[in-house]
């Protein structure tokens, strides 16, 4: 049975029995406190062109509570233009954090979900942002979480997806699937705001980080052509198919010391055997 955990909730006023008692103040029903969870979580841009969307962004993020910017392989967030379009959030903007890689942004993250509009050939599941945003603020009890978002003409590329945890998508109208860069992000910290606000499922573990739970993947992969496999339908496919096992379990250290001493064992017997037969 699933175990919710109810910590540093904001409470949602009780609304009146009765229209006679009067409607609620309009700031009692509307603006909530502030919630912990929230501070762990990082908006994360994937080399943004528009500077207009970066400010945009950076501005739903301080209305829901978030204020953790990440920002990859690009700086047109610099510019005025940013700053015009982020009207009161000029700190996250000044507090923006670079990254080269995406892969170095979400290093020390215990969870990442990454944003996908298209559906792929090859995939994980890719579930509706409401259903995970609470899974993301339960890891966030134990460190920093992230949300990422790609480019605006492609998105994210397969290498880059392969980094996420979950991969999740804002479902809307199949006529015209089209939301900016802007528009998601607000569209995920509303989601964010909202879970923070409700139960949450509870994570008695705490996950390694991403980093570390790549490594294992890796490994894996690495371990298994060592014997011979020949990956299929090729490496990134294979990669694709151990992540979604792996994804799945959220490793914490132990387990990753676990996988990475069995694998080690492997790969000290194939090297044993191919010695013994003079194959190095």
């Amino acid at each position: 049975m699933r175990r919710y955990r109810n910590k540093k909730l904001s409470k949602r006023p009780v609304l009146p029995a009765s229209h006679e008692a009067g409607p609620p103040t309009p700031e009692s029903w509307w603006r909530f406190a502030e919630d912990d969870r929230l501070k762990q979580v990082a908006i994360i841009l994937v080399e943004p062109s528009r500077a207009e969307n970066v400010g945009a962004a950076a501005r739903a993020m301080k209305t829901m509570g978030i204020h953790r910017l990440i920002v990859v392989g690009s700086d047109v967030w610099r510019t005025g233009k940013a700053r015009a379009m982020g009207v009161g959030a000029h700190d996250i903007l000044e507090s923006v954090e670079e990254y080269g890689t995406l892969a170095e942004a979400v290093s020390t993250m215990k969870a990442v979900a990454v944003t996908t509009a298209r559906r792929r050939k090859r995939s994980k599941p890719v579930f509706p942002m409401e259903a995970i945003a609470p899974n993301i603020l339960g890891v966030g009890e134990h460190g920093p979480v992230g949300v990422v978002f790609g480019r605006e003409e492609y998105g994210l590329t397969l290498s880059e997806l392969l980094l996420g945890d979950w991969w999740v998508t804002i479902p809307i109208n199949t006529s015209y699937p089209s939301l900016n860069l802007a528009q998601s992000v607000m569209v995920v910290c509303h989601e964010l705001a909202r879970a923070a606000r409700g139960p949450m499922p509870a994570y008695p573990w705490n996950p390694a980080t991403n980093d570390r739970r790549r490594q294992v993947i890796d490994h894996a992969a690495s371990t298994m052509m060592k014997t011979g496999l020949q990956p299929r339908p090729d490496l990134e496919g294979y990669l694709l198919a151990i992540s979604r096992m792996f994804d799945r379990a959220l490793l914490e250290e132990r387990d990753v010391e676990l996988m990475h001493g069995l694998f080690h064992q492997m790969d000290v017997f194939v090297h044993k055997m191919n010695k013994l037969y003079g194959e190095e």
